[in-house]
């Protein structure tokens, strides 16, 4: 039995887990330098059925670190067990394979204190040979700025009152790649006020190749349509135009504020200035081929929603 540790802290930070043995020890050294005092804060660790050891292993004696064991199912399954668990009044969510810098947990419990949510920076740490898949992944992904101003977040760094937590639910544990969209959606939707904050800052991995992307295009695209099937409604797909070629990224990009091209500002604000190549490279994944791969990844997804209604 762990004993827990003296007092009751003001964060528990929630972190998925399945096999994290590569990034686990990475993560729990960044939130040990946090700004904050050590006995301020826990960690929570859910782990989904990782066969490595590597959450159990984590776990200190003191109980700062608690890992909450369980059988693999999905990164929501797993944050909402390590959630039950917590025992502070702020729920602070971090992926494992995300490093927050030492100022992260104070700047966004300030930030809470005049929102329900708080959305921090999510930088990305490129390799100095980068690859266009990597482009791809800073233009596509985790740009929490805009996101917020379309009522949305990711939980790679989400603050969120426990209370407000509790009472819509949790997460939505039948939503394996969109659940924290759905959850943030909620949130607003009940009359939670959600903001961003550019001080809380955690970094993350690119995607450097063409596999982990397009897995992970897939997989949001498949679980926006299941969702969007769920609640009755249709997902982009099923719209003639978005198989025209061309119109379906063009009014996508518009729709959100974005360039037509590789977001520059976005590129540059992670440290990285596109070559030509690499911008005519790029285009040709985001309008010749992008928009059918998700659009196949949404049928799959209305298919799944299907049946699950």
């Amino acid at each position: 039995m762990v004993p827990p540790i003296s007092s009751a802290p003001l964060a528990s930070v929630i972190v998925p887990v399945r096999n994290g043995e590569a990034h686990l020890p990475s993560l729990i050294r960044a939130l040990a330098a946090q700004t904050i005092p050590r006995d301020s804060f826990e960690v929570v660790i859910g782990d989904d059925g990782s066969t490595d050891g590597s959450a159990r292993a984590a776990a200190t004696e003191d109980g700062w670190v608690r890992a909450m064991l369980g059988p693999p199912q999905n990164a929501y399954a797993a944050r909402n067990r390590a959630a039950r668990s917590a025992r502070a009044p702020v729920l602070a969510f971090c992926d494992a394979d995300c490093l927050p810098e030492p100022g992260w947990l104070a700047a966004g419990l300030r930030a809470l204190e005049q929102a329900e949510l708080v959305a921090g920076e999510i930088r990305f740490l490129v390799r100095e040979r980068h690859t266009v898949w990597a482009l791809l992944d800073i233009d596509t992904f985790k740009d929490h700025e805009r996101q917020v101003r379309a009522a949305n977040a990711e939980t790679a760094n989400l603050f969120v009152r426990r209370e407000l937590f509790e009472r819509l639910g949790g997460f939505d544990e039948l939503e394996p790649g969109h659940g924290d969209f759905d959850f943030v959606e909620r949130c607003v939707g009940a009359g939670a006020r959600l903001v961003y904050a550019p001080e809380a800052v955690v970094t993350h991995p690119t995607h450097d190749a063409a596999r982990p992307f397009l897995r992970t295009v897939w997989s949001m695209h498949r679980s926006y349509a299941a969702r969007a099937r769920r609640a009755g409604l249709r997902p982009d797909a099923l719209r003639l135009r978005s198989w025209v070629p061309l119109v379906q990224p063009l009014r996508s990009r518009r729709r959100f504020g974005r360039s037509l091209a590789l977001d520059r500002r976005r590129l540059a604000a992670n440290g990285v200035r596109p070559r030509l190549l690499e911008d005519l490279r790029a285009l040709v994944i985001m309008y010749l081929l992008l928009p059918y791969f998700e659009g196949a990844a949404q049928l799959a997804g209305w298919r799944d929603g299907r049946r699950a209604r």
